[in-house]
C-alpha cells in the first residue's frame, strides 16, 4: 500500500508524493492520475472568461452576456457539475453549449455526452454545429457508444432495461470514462425508483449538468432525487433530510427554508427572465376556416368511406383501421394534389383489393372534373391580406408533405412571388444560402416541411401559416419556436388552416387554441405534457396526444360529434394540467427568488 501525504497544495512538493513526473516515473498510476485531476480541477477555478467566445461569436445573431457570465459561473465556481435552472426561454442550450466548447479549448473535455428528450435531439446536432461549431453524433444502436467522443443521445431510446438479461441494453455507455455527462430536462429525474433515474446515476461522470426551468415542483423529496444524482451527500441522506427540511415531514413544506436555499444556492445556476431583459412577445392564434364546396365535399365523404368501409387487402381481409389513419389520413387533409397521388398509389398497387381500387379510381375521376380548391384559394387570399399589411411581412408556410409543398410553390408563383423552398436533405451551405434569402429580402415567402427546418431560426419573421397541421402538438410547437425565440421583436400571427366539417377543425381548435398559443413561453408545453404523462410515445409508436386524437377518430367511427367529446376530454386534461403548471411556476419563484 502506497502512503499519501496530503498537502494543503497538491502543486508543492508534487514530486516527492508522486515521483519524478518529468522523467515519466511515477509511485503509482493512480496517484499520477489523481495529481492530473487535481491539477485540472485548479486550472478550471482559473477561468474568469471564455476564450472560445471569439470563435464563435460570429455565428451566434444575438450576444447575451448572461449566457456567457451563466457558463463562466458554471466552469469557474462549480467545476461544470451544477442544475442549471434558468427560467423557460433564456437559452441554457447556447449557456451549456458555451460550457462544452470551452471545455473543449482549454483540453479537459474529451468524452461528453448530452441526453435530451427524442423531439430535441436534432436541434441539439444542429445548435452545436451552426453555432459552436461542434459535431455531436447521435447514438442510435448500443454499439455506437464506443465509436464517439462527443454523442447525443434520445434519453428515451438509451434507458431501456432488457427484464430478462436483468441489465442495459445501452450498459455500454456505463463503461465509459465521461468528462462530462449533460441532461436536458432533468426534472424527469425528480423519481429515483425510475428506470430513467437508475440509467443515468451509472454513468461515470467527472462533471455533471442538469438543466431544467422547474427543478422544484412542489415535492421537496423530488428536488432531493435530483440534487442527489447530481451530488451524493449534499443534502444529507434521505433521512437527514426529512429531518432537517421537512416541516413535521410533509414534502410540500420545507423546514429551515433558508439553510435549504443556501444549500441549492451552492449547486445551481438560475436566473429570471426580469433580469435579463428578455421580453417575449405574443402568439395571435389565427383559425383559417375553409368551406368545401358541395363536390369537395362529396369527394372528401367518398375518400373517408373508402378508408372507412371500402379498404381492403387482394385476399380480402380489412386492413388496420390505425394504419389507414396514421399513414393516409394526413396525407388525405393535406392538400388535394397529396390526396390524389396517396390514392394513385392505391389503384396502382396490385396489393388493395380490386374493389378497392376501383372506388378509389372513382374518386381520382371525381378530383379531375373539380373546377375549384377552397383551401389554396383561402391560401393566397390570405397571404395578400398578409403582404398588404406592411412592406415587411415574410411569411413561413408549414406543411407536412414535400407533395403539398410543390404544390403551394405551383399556385403562388403565378402572383409574381419569391419562393424558397426548404425541405430535408439540404447540406449546411445550402441552408445557409436559402435562409440569408429569406432573411435579406430576397424571397417574400419560405415554404418547408417539418424535416426541412429543424433548429433553424426565424425570429425576422412574424407570420407562420399551418397549411395543415400535425396532430402532434410538440411538432406544431417547433414550428412555432422556429419564429418565437429570443430576439424576436413583434407579436407573431400564428394562422392554421381548418376545414369545416371535418376532424382537422377539432383537431386545430385542441392544438393551436387551447395548447400552443394560450400565453406560454416557448418550452413550456414540454414541461406540462411531462407532467401529466402525455409528451412520450404511445403503444403505435406515435406521440401519446397524436394517438388519443387518432383513437378518438377510429372510435367515433366518422361521427363528428363523438369525435368532438373526445378531443374535449383531452382539452380538459390539458387545461388542469397547465393550472398545476401555473401553481408549479409560483411555487418556484416563492421558493428560489423571493427572500424570506
Amino acid at each position: 500500500m502506497v502512503k499519501i501525504i496530503v498537502n494543503e497544495d497538491f502543486e508543492d512538493g508534487s514530486s516527492e508524493l508522486f515521483g519524478d513526473i518529468e522523467n515519466g516515473s511515477f509511485d503509482s498510476s493512480e496517484l499520477f492520475k489523481l495529481q492530473m485531476d487535481a491539477k485540472e480541477l485548479n486550472e478550471d477555478s482559473k477561468i474568469n472568461e471564455l476564450i472560445s467566445y471569439e470563435m464563435v461569436k460570429r455565428n451566434l445573431a444575438y450576444d447575451l452576456p448572461y449566457q456567457r457570465e451563466g457558463a463562466v459561473k458554471l466552469l469557474r465556481d462549480l467545476n461544470s457539475t451544477a442544475l442549471l435552472a434558468d427560467e423557460v426561454g433564456l437559452g441554457k442550450t447556447i449557456t451549456t453549449a458555451y460550457v462544452i466548447k470551452e471545455g473543449i479549448v482549454r483540453g479537459f473535455l474529451k468524452k461528453v455526452v448530452i441526453l435530451t428528450p427524442p423531439s430535441l435531439v436534432d436541434q441539439w446536432v444542429e445548435e452545436l454545429k451552426e453555432k459552436f461549431d461542434l459535431n455531436f453524433d447521435i447514438i442510435e444502436s448500443a454499439e455506437d457508444w464506443s465509436k464517439f467522443d462527443f454523442a447525443i443521445a434520445s434519453i428515451d431510446r438509451v434507458k431501456t432495461f432488457d427484464k430478462v438479461k436483468r441489465e442495459f441494453r445501452h450498459k455500454n455507455a456505463h463503461s465509459i470514462n465521461w468528462d462530462l455527462v449533460i441532461v436536458d430536462e432533468a426534472h424527469k429525474l425528480k423519481e429515483r425508483n425510475t428506470v430513467r433515474w437508475k440509467f443515468v446515476d451509472r454513468l461515470q461522470k467527472k462533471r455533471f449538468l442538469l438543466l431544467t426551468a422547474t427543478p422544484f415542483q412542489n415535492d421537496l423529496l423530488e428536488l432531493y432525487n435530483l440534487l442527489h444524482i447530481l451530488k451524493r451527500g449534499h443534502l444529507g441522506t434521505m433521512k437527514e433530510f426529512r429531518k432537517n427540511f421537512l416541516y413535521r415531514g410533509n414534502k410540500r413544506h420545507p423546514l429551515n427554508p433558508d439553510e435549504l436555499k443556501k444549500k441549492l444556492e451552492e449547486v445551481m445556476v438560475r436566473r429570471k427572465r426580469s433580469e435579463t431583459g428578455i421580453d417575449y412577445k405574443s402568439r395571435i392564434p389565427c383559425i383559417v376556416p375553409v368551406i368545401m364546396t358541395k363536390q369537395e365535399k362529396t369527394i372528401y365523404d367518398n375518400t373517408v368511406r373508402l378508408l372507412k368501409e371500402n379498404y381492403f387487402r387482394a385476399d380480402g381481409r380489412e386492413i388496420n383501421g390505425r394504419l389507414i389513419v396514421f399513414a393516409i389520413l394526413p396525407k388525405v387533409t393535406s392538400s388535394s394534389r397529396s390526396a390524389i397521388e396517396s390514392l394513385q398509389k392505391i389503384v396502382d398497387n396490385e396489393i388493395y383489393h380490386e374493389g378497392t381500387r376501383d372506388f378509389a379510381q372513382g374518386i381520382l375521376d371525381d378530383y379531375a372534373t373539380l373546377n375549384k380548391d377552397s383551401k389554396i384559394e383561402k391560401l393566397v387570399d390570405l397571404v395578400e391580406e398578409i403582404r398588404a399589411r406592411s412592406d415587411d411581412e415574410k411569411i413561413l408556410i408549414y406543411t407536412r408533405h414535400p407533395t403539398t409543398l410543390r404544390y403551394i410553390v405551383e399556385k403562388l408563383e403565378p402572383f409574381g412571388l419569391k419562393i424558397i423552398e426548404f425541405m430535408g436533405g439540404l447540406d449546411r451551405e445550402e441552408k445557409s444560402v436559402r435562409i440569408n434569402s429569406f432573411k435579406n429580402g430576397e424571397a417574400d415567402i419560405l415554404i418547408s416541411t417539418d424535416t426541412g427546418a429543424e433548429g433553424l431560426n426565424f425570429q425576422f419573421c412574424r407570420n407562420l401559416i399551418n397549411y395543415d397541421l400535425p396532430w402532434n402538438p410538440m411538432s406544431v410547437e417547433q414550428r412555432i419556436g422556429r419564429l418565437d425565440r429570443i430576439g424576436q421583436k413583434r407579436d407573431m400571427y400564428i394562422y392554421s388552416f381548418a376545414t369545416k366539417g371535418t376532424m382537422e377543425e377539432h383537431v386545430v381548435d385542441l392544438i393551436i387554441n387551447k395548447m400552443c398559443c394560450v400565453g406560454m413561453v416557448i418550452g413550456e408545453l414540454p414541461i406540462i405534457l411531462f407532467n401529466l404523462g402525455l409528451d412520450g410515445e404511445g403503444k403505435s409508436g406515435k406521440n401519446k396526444i397524436e394517438e388519443k386524437l387518432m383513437n378518438s377518430f377510429i372510435e367515433s367511427k366518422g361521427n363528428l360529434d363523438m369525435f368532438s367529446q373526445g378531443v374535449n376530454e383531452i382539452a380538459e386534461q390539458i387545461s388542469l394540467g397547465m393550472k398545476d403548471y401555473e401553481q408549479d411556476k409560483k411555487d418556484n419563484k416563492m421558493f428560489f427568488d423571493e427572500k424570506e
